[in-house]
Parts: structure tokens; C-alpha cells; sequence
């Protein structure tokens, strides 16, 4: 499943993240979340067309195969990257409870009290103004439990999640990129 590129660049992940001490936002587990969903049948692709300098990652679904697609230099991962890692695993989540009629994603959180709490611990009022701005409305309620689940949720607890409410290899669905 992973060519050689995508070999060398988690490769390059699993020694970053064995050399960066515990900080705030880097995650230990982030290579153990990568090599999670992939055994779900994620596709994991690095530096393809959607790396354009401004797109840290990506999570679509073509003909049924979840594919998530992570803009990193291997040679110099950074904070960012961890959190991109868990954002774009968190619309993998999001891709797994939506239901199998809808051709969008749904936010994984239906009860809006937490949902609403989780957006504001997790997120200042600037990012959420700025996430609001910048994605589709329709984009909105997954980007933004998204965006909050990568900064309050650790690798390891995403990684459950992931155990928790996908199986492995879904439906042929369309859904687009999100």
C-alpha cells in the first residue's frame, strides 16, 4: 500500500517523533495514528498535488477508499504537521459515523451542548471567526470540531476513537474532500 516515497516520509515521522521531546503540541503516538488508519484501508499519501504552500492536508473519499493526504518536509517535521495528522483524522472519525446516504460529512459530536463546548475550550474566538471565514458554511461544523479535536485531543485518544466507531474498509460512497 505505501510506495517508497511515503516509506522514506514515515520513516522520517517515527525518528522525529522519537527525538522531540514531549512538547504541547508535538505527539509521540502520531506515527502509531498514521499506521492505525492506514491498517483501517486509509490510503496515506504525501506531497501530492494538494501540497500547494497554503494546504496542510487533506481528507477525501474516492470510489469507497478514504484517502488522507499530508503536506510535510521530512526533513524538518514540525508541530503543525502532528496536529494536521489529527485534524485529518479526526474527518476520518467524522467519515465513519456519517451516515451512508449523505455525500457530506457530519460532525462526530450530535449533541450541540458538547459540541459547542468542545469548539469553545478548544478554539479562540479568532480561530473560530477565521475558520468560519474560510471554509464553506457547509464546511463549517466538521472544520470546526476538526480544528478543536487536534488541539485538545491527544494521538492516542484519536486513535481509540478511530477503534471505537470505524471498521475497516468502508462502502463505496462519494463524499467530497473536506
Amino acid at each position: 500500500m505505501i510506495n517508497t516515497l511515503s516509506k522514506c516520509l514515515l520513516a522520517g515521522l517515527a525518528v522525529c517523533f522519537t527525538a522531540i521531546p514531549s512538547m504541547a503540541r508535538f505527539d509521540e503516538e502520531t506515527y502509531d495514528l498514521l499506521r492505525l488508519v492506514e491498517s483501517y484501508g486509509v490510503d496515506i499519501r504525501f506531497n501530492t498535488a494538494v501540497c500547494d504552500g497554503y494546504t496542510h492536508g487533506t481528507f477525501k473519499v474516492i470510489k469507497g477508499l478514504p484517502i488522507l493526504s499530508l503536506c510535510i518536509d521530512p526533513d524538518q517535521i514540525t508541530a503543525d504537521d502532528h496536529d494536521t495528522v489529527r485534524h485529518e483524522v479526526w474527518h476520518y472519525i467524522q467519515y465513519c459515523k456519517t451516515p451512508s446516504s449523505s455525500t457530506v460529512l457530519h460532525p462526530l459530536l450530535k449533541d450541540s451542548d458538547k459540541y459547542n463546548e468542545l469548539i469553545h475550550y478548544g478554539l479562540s474566538g479568532f480561530t473560530i471567526d477565521t475558520i468560519k471565514s474560510d471554509y464553506p458554511d457547509d464546511d463549517e461544523l466538521i472544520e470546526l470540531e476538526a480544528f478543536a479535536a487536534a488541539e485538545l485531543l491527544s494521538a492516542d485518544f484519536i486513535g481509540e476513537t478511530v477503534v471505537d466507531h470505524c471498521i475497516p474498509i468502508r462502502t463505496n460512497r462519494p463524499i467530497e474532500g473536506a
